[in-house]
């Protein structure tokens, strides 16, 4: 069953434990990661409450709008044609909704552009990440620190702000010098035109790297869910270790996860690129891997039941997972217009036993990934 009163402290241990919940008091509420407020709230939805990101002073909300679809109707293998007044309608909700915290990248095309322009008389109120390296795709050269200042000021431009509130490194395999890159970052928040810096797709390895340049990252980015729970092996370790805020984003696994697809052949071509699809599925994919299409679909079924049997619905009881995750400060979730956007903050406090029940039955799947951190790469970029 799910539960909408939290009476006890989650406390399943497996690989990574769930974390601890405040009791709260008995209401409908939004989020249960931060103790949100209740449906007695003024406003036509519940708004919100955020937590502060650790090795910071950002207050954001700890559901993220991921903004890759914004693509001011150029569509592209992944997501379907939006407009620019599709994507602000759904900033708009955000704002209604309490959601202050929006990610985007230079790699998105259009994204930056169209999120400035939504953001237009309203910047002070929110909390931006950015992202640089992917410009031209996989094939792209490593940044050094004139091309990450370049980088810089074109998000800047795009976005319609003086300053970024956090920039991430998209992979490693951006950086040309890591010890150059550091210090770059570090001098652009003294000129102010960065606050913090972060990195998204780094692994162990990676993150140990950066580190003992000097980097002080707050955020790593990860790709994490459900079906891909590969983080769980050491770079959620590694993160809760060195105080580095994570931030989840696939929650939903590009669809998979919101009960929509009846059969994984349904998914459109662009979203099984993945290591979780077989090589042969599109030929858009480059990993070169047999997939696990099988264990995908056992895991699928499995996961639907125990949602039936609870009473909620796959794609909350998905996103509610992950925000009781030992170490996961930040979900972020992307929308196709606003009412996604309200569907996807219908978090719940899930029961231990619901929590046990999705955690075991995507173990099959979690072991056959094994540590590979990269959904789409032959060669794992994510160390």
């Amino acid at each position: 069953m799910v539960s909408s009163v939290v009476d006890q402290a989650i406390n399943f241990e497996s690989d990574f434990p769930s974390k601890d919940i405040k009791e709260q008091t008995e209401s409908n509420l939004l989020n249960t990661k931060t103790g949100s407020v209740s449906s007695k709230q003024k406003s036509s939805h519940q708004i919100m409450e955020h937590i502060t990101l650790k090795g910071t002073d950002l207050k954001v909300s700890p559901i993220c709008l991921g903004t890759w679809q914004f693509n001011d109707s150029a569509k592209d293998i992944t997501w379907p044609a939006q407009t620019a007044e599709e994507s602000k309608a759904i900033v708009d909700k955000c704002f209604e909704l309490g959601i202050n915290f929006f990610d985007t990248a230079e790699a998105y095309k259009n994204s930056e552009s169209v999120l400035g322009k939504a953001l237009e008389g309203r910047r002070q109120d929110v909390v931006v990440a950015t992202k640089f390296g992917f410009r031209e795709g996989p094939s792209t050269p490593p940044y050094n620190a004139e091309q990450i200042d370049e980088a810089i000021t074109k998000s800047l431009t795009n976005l319609k702000t003086s300053y970024l509130d956090i920039l991430q490194i998209h992979f490693p395999s951006f950086v040309k010098d890591t010890k150059e890159t550091v210090a770059e970052l570090e001098r652009q928040k003294s000129l102010g035109r960065i606050r913090y810096y972060g990195l998204s797709n780094y692994g162990p390895k990676n993150m140990k790297e950066f580190m003992e340049e000097g980097g002080k990252p707050v955020v790593n980015q990860i790709g994490y869910n459900l079906l891909w729970r590969s983080p769980e092996h050491a770079m959620i370790p590694d993160c809760l270790k060195y105080g580095i805020n994570l931030m989840a984003y696939s929650p939903l696994q590009q669809g998979l996860l919101t009960g929509k697809f009846s059969q994984l052949s349904d998914v459109p071509e662009g979203r099984r690129r993945g290591k979780l699809f077989s090589k042969d599925s599109t030929p858009l994919a480059r990993h070169g891997q047999e997939g696990c299409e099988q264990e995908v679909d056992e895991a699928l079924k499995k996961l639907s039941e125990i949602c039936k049997n609870a009473n909620v619905a796959m794609s909350a009881a998905s996103l509610s997972w992950i925000l009781q995750q030992n170490g996961i400060e930040v979900v972020i979730t992307g929308a196709s217009s606003p009412q996604q956007m309200v569907d996807n903050c219908k978090t719940v406090q899930l029961d231990n036993d619901v929590i046990r029940q999705m955690t075991e039955v995507t173990e099959t799947l979690k072991q056959k990934i094994g540590l590979s951190l990269d959904q789409w790469a032959p060669v794992d970029r994510c160390e």
